[in-house]
């Protein structure tokens, strides 16, 4: 078996996602080839870096969900590969398996495993860090004991599975040309449940996994990152699945219909309560196992989304509900697996639908071509993955590779505009020369008048290139000073939210142990506090985003102007504020836990030196703040993290488009004094230069249009959302 493992031709509907944005890249990588022939050579470097940051854009998409809610079928049924990933085996996956689609795979392997490194391991054989805080937050009533057992013998598994190997292994990684049976098994199964000696062999040291496969369904370069069950409680792997989560453009998170909502389930919302919502999509999976579908599964979604509701005020999360069972049958058709589900309670939910007739439960009428065809395509549009599909195509116009594609439209956009503001005064120069050449020939006109006109032209557009260099330079000053205000004035908005929790924390805390209650761990989770800060995180996220894009519009024009002085009367670019957007990123920093385990030794230490009540509140505020400040300081860096790219990509391309224009006179003036001095300039070179200009401007005028009608395109794509393929 390779990477394209092999498969039945499914019969039912093919989607295909992400068409648009695939379709706006492939538009300007053919369109940045034309340019790179039409600018400068001093600004071909912009576009050509440009290019490979289109060439290399993906869709990244987190799926995550507890252990048992059906997650590995899922995918499977997601990315159309229905054994790729196994379901036999629980749980599943213990480390972040991220599935590349459409993307050129490295050169020494289309799969990687990353193992632990030293550090990271040792955190885990310790268990300390984030995995003991994230264990105790997921798992109700965990205790210390369990969870250093539970390390101690992952520690003992590794090293027993692994032998002299462990200790070279450790840091390092493996790679295969080629996806052969039982191998995922052996890095990604759990070892814990290991059922033979192969099954999850390094899966206790495993890090990462990388596999490369051909495109799927996805038009657009995709990545599913399959991340460990939530509910696993060896899970330690805390951080990593965070990093991934905070890389991630989108996010499917994946329930099941027979226990939704669980209190795991609700920690693992309030875990991502930092995500950006409107690229959330809730699957409510495995109704096929409900007895009556009709009467329970209503009931199912009003309760996902009144709770959706309560914990997301405001948002609209897309929440599909569905069977990847019945998906994955539907790609692989297995007849005794199709004649089992027909045979369930919850097949009258298929059988109500319209699309299969009551003869089609016969397991004789399954040899019948027709009847499978029928019973596919019903399953499949049963399952839920068609809406499934429509939600993604949605939340893929409102990620970071559209905006990405967006600012370099618009980029593309006026660098082209720049190319044909260039050709006109090109042209005009050839036209005015012709004419002065020609009134050279009358008496009393020298060829040395000529050279006089072109040197003072030079020199008017050198003094207009620096001053170009020093407006730039003036406005990224100012543009660094403004975002420094803004990430400022959001980071103070955020602490003061954190000092008023605090203090009325503190005050709880203070009167309970003032009136003689006693516990053991007291666990701050601070919901209230995180609800506050993501909503005041986005509300002010915006604001700055306004008054910056209004500045740029303000300033950005003034880099053309200073060109009207050499290009007579340039049709300037005038970007207007509601057509650029900054898409706010996301809060991850939003899902950190406090949580203080009372009854350790440290802790009673604390306790046993607070004098009062209102002095271990007082611990308590200053403790709050310490955890939650810091939060605050990661949200406003990477607010201004965005803010800095934003400036410095939109600056850049008004500056190049500027330079592209005077280096492009510069360049022709050149040429003119050279032909002044050597008199060797003809009428029939004249001509024919001007013929050629001509046609150069008539190529960039195309470009041009075509590019500004590409960039409002794509702009739309970003703000509203993309439709499906």
């Amino acid at each position: 078996m390779n990477a394209n493992p092999s498969q039945r031709t499914s019969v039912a509907p093919r989607q295909r996602l992400g068409g648009r944005l695939e379709s706006v890249r492939q538009q300007l990588i053919s369109c940045g080839g034309v340019m790179s022939a039409l600018v400068e050579p001093q600004s071909q470097p912009l576009v050509t870096d440009a290019l490979r940051k289109v060439t290399s854009l993906s869709l990244r998409i987190a799926v995550v969900g507890q252990i048992k809610s059906g997650k590995s079928t899922f995918i499977n049924a997601f990315i159309r590969h229905p054994r790729l990933l196994p379901t036999a085996v629980t749980p599943w996956t213990t480390a972040v398996t991220n599935l590349h689609f459409g993307q050129a795979p490295p050169p020494d392997g289309a799969i990687r495993f990353s193992f632990m490194s030293a550090n990271e391991w040792g955190e885990i054989a310790n268990g300390g860090g984030r995995f003991r805080e994230l264990t105790e937050r997921l798992i109700p009533g965990f205790e210390p004991r369990i969870l250093q057992s539970e390390t101690r013998a992952m520690v003992e598994r590794a090293k027993r599975k692994l032998g002299a190997d462990f200790e070279q292994l450790i840091g390092r990684g493996h790679l295969f040309k080629t996806l052969h049976p039982g191998l995922l098994e052996q890095y990604l199964c759990s070892g814990e449940y290991a059922t033979s000696e192969n099954v999850g062999r390094y899966s206790d040291i495993t890090r990462t996994a990388d596999v490369y496969l051909p495109g799927g369904p996805f038009e657009f370069p995709t990545t599913v990152i399959d991340t460990p069950g939530i509910n696993d409680p060896s899970l330690v792997r805390d951080e990593i699945t965070r990093r991934s989560l905070s890389a991630a453009d989108a996010y499917i998170i994946v329930l099941t219909a027979r226990q939704p909502l669980s209190e795991q389930d609700v920690a693992l919302l309030r875990f991502m309560r930092g995500l950006n919502k409107d690229r959330v999509i809730v699957l409510v999976n495995r109704i096929d196992e409900l007895a009556d579908v009709a009467t329970e599964l209503p009931q199912v979604l009003r309760f996902v989304r009144e709770r959706l509701a309560e914990e997301f005020p405001g948002a609209r999360i897309p929440v599909v509900h569905g069977s990847a069972w019945w998906a994955i049958q539907a790609l692989a058709f297995e007849p005794q697996a199709i004649v089992k589900t027909l045979q369930r309670p919850s097949a009258a939910h298929l059988f109500r639908s319209g699309l299969l007739e009551p003869s089609d439960a016969d397991p004789r009428s399954l040899a019948d071509p027709a009847t499978q065809a029928r019973v596919s395509h019903a399953l499949h549009a049963m399952s839920g993955m068609p809406a499934l599909y429509d939600a993604f195509d949605d939340i893929a116009g409102l990620t970071n590779p559209a905006f990405s594609l967006s600012l370099v439209a618009r980029g593309f956009a006026d660098m082209s505009r720049a190319c044909e503001q260039a050709a006109a005064a090109e042209l005009q120069l050839l036209l005015a020369d012709r004419a002065r050449r020609q009134h050279t020939l009358t008496p009393g006109n020298t060829a040395h008048d000529s050279l006089a006109i072109h040197a003072h032209e030079r020199d008017v557009l050198q003094s207009v290139s620096a001053n170009i260099d020093a407006s730039a330079k003036a406005i990224s000053e100012i543009f660094s000073r403004v975002i420094a205000d803004e990430q400022a004035r959001l980071r103070a908005t955020l602490l003061k939210l954190v000092d008023q929790h605090a203090a009325r924390e503190r005050k709880i805390l203070a009167d309970s142990l003032a009136r003689g209650a006693t516990t053991v761990t007291w666990t701050h989770e601070g919901f209230d506090l995180r609800r506050a800060l993501a909503e005041s995180f986005r509300t002010g996220f915006g604001e700055a985003s306004e008054r910056l894009l209004t500045f740029h519009v303000r300033l950005i024009p003034e880099l053309f102007k200073l060109l009207q002085t050499v290009v007579p009367a340039p049709e300037i670019p005038i970007p207007q504020s509601k057509s650029l957007t900054i898409p706010i990123p996301a809060g991850m920093p939003l899902s950190r836990m406090l949580v203080i385990d009372l009854d350790r030794s440290r802790w009673q230490a604390f306790w046993n030196r607070a004098a009062s009540a209102d002095q271990a509140g007082a611990k308590i505020e200053a403790l709050i703040k310490a955890e939650f400040s810091a939060v605050a300081d990661e949200l406003a860096a990477s607010a201004g993290r965005t803010f800095q790219d934003f400036a410095a990509t939109t600056i850049g391309w008004a500056l190049g488009a500027c330079r592209n224009i005077q280096q492009a006179l510069q360049r022709r003036i050149d040429r003119l004094l050279e032909e002044d001095g050597l008199h060797n300039a003809t009428s029939s070179k004249t001509d024919e230069r001007i013929a050629i200009q001509a046609q150069r401007l008539k190529d960039t005028e195309a470009l041009t249009q075509h590019l500004e009608f590409l960039a409002r395109d794509v702009e739309q794509i970003f703000k509203g959302g993309e439709s499906s393929s």
